[in-house]
């Protein structure tokens, strides 16, 4: 695993399937400015719901929200 000083972890997932596809994205975001990323976080909107975030990214070209989802099988 690469550590980035770019890159926020809020928590640490329970899910393998997860863990590997943060570490694959970390593994190949660059690690200079202005790249960003902000893993497994929530945030609570006005109408009172929790809602988790698995992986938000800036990069120059855009900001990208993730949602990560395995499908076990071949």
């Amino acid at each position: 695993m690469t550590t980035h000083s770019n890159w926020h972890a809020f928590a640490d997932s329970p899910f393998p399937w997860e863990r590997d596809a943060l570490d694959f994205v970390r593994d190949r975001l660059p690690s200079h400015e202005p790249y960003r990323a902000w893993s497994l976080f929530e945030f609570i909107p006005l109408d009172g719901t929790v809602n988790e975030v698995d992986l938000l990214v800036f990069a120059p070209y855009g900001l990208f929200l993730v949602e990560i989802k395995s499908r076990p099988g071949r």
